[in-house]
């Protein structure tokens, strides 16, 4: 590996993945590498997630990123002929009266932007969800649990499910391409310091020096200093690792969330699986219940559902998360005693369903408002705080930390469309906080 780069972006996320790609499309005449951790690209956290895609948010700004983003995903699919695994089934958020009314400033902002939503009223979702409980009567349990009654649904077209390991490797073959150099299983252990102009002083950068990011250094046996004139830094939730022993703040804490497969085959789950009358594929949306975040999607290659859960309260962050992500494992008894309970009571036909595989990983939550965060200090350019929706926006982000590089005010997201990516800072951050996390 050679030691000297115009740019080292650390992590290989989809984040990581795009901001390379961008940095070398635009820039063509600069060297720049690529290093992870893990053995190839997105197998992080990004391979750990939901795969999912929406443009539904209530923050005018995710709207914005993750509109644009889609909208370049179905471009490689259709007219670049890359198969992403796109699959757009749409989302279903099934709401009592007090939550619709609460979406309600939320939903007329996503009109006026463009995006496209349907409500379904109840008996409307009667007629297309008739195993669905839309309200439990003097059911104790139910009581309990303070489920609410299904009043209505919001319904997001265009959201779906894609395959997130095609997305990275689509990022990662054109920033080859494009003269991109990639060093996987190169574990980054720290941020080298340097003084800007260096004197040759022992134990420089001084107090009164002005200090840079002159690098990063590689562990392991055959670890070295790589030097660079800028650094991105796309860690997710291991920002923290590498910033607060310079003194940064990466706005970023980590949480473990949990994925749990559920067999259909077999059972009356299977006709909920190709459940029609919401998008052409006849597949049933993802669906998100009204209480406890619970929601659930269909993965029909695999006759199967993932369901999971927001689970924000009582669930702790990790500020300095383990490296090996098979550390965190996801716990049966939480799906049996905290998730299965409440999908049961909406969605009886998942009685006595069993269990197929269980896995977990991180969300990296910016805690302040939910969005993502693209700032510079000095040299060091920083991208995460995606608060679980990453992949949703990796191309705009991408194109953002390109702007940010080339000292452009506004970064052109894909389909012609200016973004002010100040507004993703954190001295002049000017964003809306986002209520719709899942």
């Amino acid at each position: 590996m050679p030691s000297r780069y115009d740019v080292v972006v650390v992590g290989a996320g989809i984040m990581g993945v795009s901001s390379a790609y961008y940095l070398q499309k635009n820039n063509p005449g600069k060297k720049i590498l690529m290093v992870d951790r893990y053995g190839g690209a997105g197998q992080g956290n990004t391979g750990r997630s939901n795969a999912m895609f929406r443009n539904t948010f209530s923050s005018s700004d995710n709207q914005i990123l993750a509109d644009s983003s889609i909208d370049f995903y179905f471009h490689v699919q259709k007219e670049l002929k890359v198969d992403l695994g796109l699959q757009e089934i749409g989302y279903l958020w099934l709401m009592d009266e007090t939550q619709h009314s609460k979406s309600e400033p939320s939903l007329r902002r996503m009109a006026s932007n463009g995006i496209e939503i349907a409500f379904f009223g109840r008996e409307r979702l009667r007629h297309l969800l008739p195993g669905m409980m839309t309200d439990f009567g003097s059911d104790g349990d139910a009581e309990v649990m303070g489920l609410p009654r299904v009043e209505g649904g919001i319904f997001g077209p265009k959201c779906g499910r894609l395959d997130p390991d095609r997305l990275v490797r689509f990022y990662v073959d054109e920033f080859v391409k494009a003269g991109g150099n990639v060093a996987f299983g190169s574990d980054v252990t720290k941020l080298v310091m340097a003084p800007s102009k260096p004197l040759g002083i022992e134990g420089e950068p001084l107090v009164w020096q002005e200090a840079r990011v002159a690098g990063v250094s590689i562990g392991g046996s055959s670890g070295a200093d790589v030097v660079a004139d800028t650094v991105v830094l796309a860690g997710g939730a291991w920002l923290n690792e590498l910033l607060e022993p310079i003194g940064l703040d990466g706005h970023v804490k980590a949480k473990k969330r949990q994925l749990f497969s559920v067999y259909a085959e077999g059972s009356k789950l299977e006709k909920l699986l190709r459940t029609a009358g919401f998008n052409p594929l006849g597949l049933l949306p993802l669906v998100i219940l009204p209480k406890a975040g619970v929601h659930f999607k269909p993965v029909s290659e695999e006759r199967c559902f993932w369901v999971a859960c927001e689970d924000e309260l009582n669930r702790p962050f990790v500020d300095l998360p383990e490296h090996n992500l098979d550390g965190y494992v996801a716990e049966r008894q939480y799906y049996e005693r905290g998730i299965y309970p409440v999908l049961t009571s909406y969605f009886p036909d998942f009685n006595g369903s069993r269990l197929k595989a269980m896995w977990a990983g991180l969300y990296a939550y910016n805690t302040a408002d939910n969005l993502p965060l693209a700032f510079k200090a000095g040299n060091l350019i920083v991208v995460g705080g995606d608060s679980g929706s990453g992949i949703m926006k990796g191309d705009a982000l991408g194109r953002v930390v390109d702007s940010l590089y080339r000292h452009e005010d506004e970064a052109q997201l894909y389909g012609g469309r200016d973004y002010r990516v100040s507004k993703l800072s954190v001295e002049k951050r000017d964003v809306e906080r986002e209520e719709w996390v899942i």
